[in-house]
């Protein structure tokens, strides 16, 4: 009788395509996966291959919006090269593999910001990712810097911005791309640090929520830190984001005046209404006009040739968070995700 198990270092994974995929090192695990550098049969490529116990249910919706991404030939979703499962042990997903996260990026730059010049196409790239997962018919319903990640520098791909990690995705949409109605209270769903004022409230969330945790993000990359980067309680986190309407200059400053448009425009969308995408876009775009910023230029993570030669492979590929979920507490990390028992049964 076949039972849970995960993978190892060093097993050859063999899909139903007899493609082989040799795990050279593990890079992410949690309570239920894992995640790992793999080499390919034949060409020898690096991939991301990512395991899940065969009974839980996560890594089946990342292949159902990885499916559909591909099929659109989307820009910035991280592409799916392979999937299927090992007797029922574990099933699996083969993934580009991405460098370094957003998150993991930001703390390294001083002060742990990022330039203008670099936030701004950060959010225009990041912006582009979500609409293009919304085409797709889905939500994240998780949007935060560490579900973003650059392309792998080892294939030059260090200005292109992916985002990964679908575990909380949902379809928003039914089979003929009607907008389903919303379901209600439905518990907490996402990071408490990035969450929406719908998501503290429990309530089921749409496209407008992802991007309202995207202008959090945003904020956070261009100042440093949230208001409520240290807090614990949950409640007082709503709070303080309710307050931050309030006193918009306090929560935004140090940042460009046109993010008081921006969040304006998303916090007037309705549960079904369709985000005007382009008017985020314009408000960017001036934003990059009257800073001068080159779409071209240098993003801050981008080093010399020399530099890049130096980095180790431990640093070469975003690390997928599956850890067990953090409850009720925003961290500095940003990692709590719905317990079981927030979740409807």
């Amino acid at each position: 009788m076949n039972v849970d198990r995960l993978p190892s270092v060093c097993d050859v994974v063999i899909s139903s395509k007899d493609k082989c995929y040799k795990l050279l090192e593990l890079i992410g695990e949690g309570g239920y996966g894992c995640v790992f550098r793999a080499s390919t049969s034949g060409d020898e490529k690096y991939v991301a291959l990512k395991a899940e116990k065969y009974t839980k249910t996560v890594l089946k919706i990342e292949i159902g919006v990885l499916k559909v991404a591909n099929q659109r030939d989307c820009k910035h979703i991280c592409r799916m090269h392979d999937y299927g499962h090992v007797k029922q042990e574990f099933m699996f997903v083969v993934m580009t593999l991405l460098g370094p996260d957003l998150n993991k990026l930001r703390n390294e730059q001083f002060d742990r910001h990022f330039t203008i010049a670099t936030v701004i196409r950060v959010a225009l790239q990041t912006l582009n990712a979500i609409e293009e997962l919304h085409h797709c018919g889905f939500i994240s319903r998780d949007i935060k810097p560490g579900n973003f990640a650059i392309g792998s520098r080892e294939e030059n791909m260090q200005k292109l911005i992916f985002i990964f990690d679908f575990g909380l995705a949902r379809k928003y949409v039914d089979k003929n791309f009607n907008h389903l109605p919303s379901r209600g209270e439905t518990g907490w769903r996402g990071t408490t640090r990035y969450g929406s004022l719908q998501a503290h409230h429990k309530q089921d969330l749409s496209r407008k929520d992802d991007l309202e945790s995207w202008i959090y993000m945003i904020v956070e990359l261009t100042k440093g830190s949230l208001p409520w980067r240290l807090i614990t309680d949950r409640a007082v986190v709503q709070k303080k984001k309710e307050e931050a309407r309030k006193d918009k200059g306090l929560f935004l400053a140090s940042c460009p005046p046109q993010y008081g448009e921006l969040l304006r425009a998303i916090d007037k969308l309705k549960f079904t209404t369709t985000p005007n995408y382009a008017e985020l876009y314009k408000i960017l775009d001036e934003i990059l006009k009257t800073n001068n910023v080159r779409l071209k230029a240098r993003y801050d993570w981008e080093r010399d040739v020399d530099d890049i030669s130096s980095v180790t492979s431990s640093t070469m590929h975003s690390v997928v968070d599956i850890s067990p979920p953090k409850s009720l507490q925003a961290g500095n990390e940003g990692w709590d995700r719905p317990t079981q028992h927030e979740l409807p049964p």
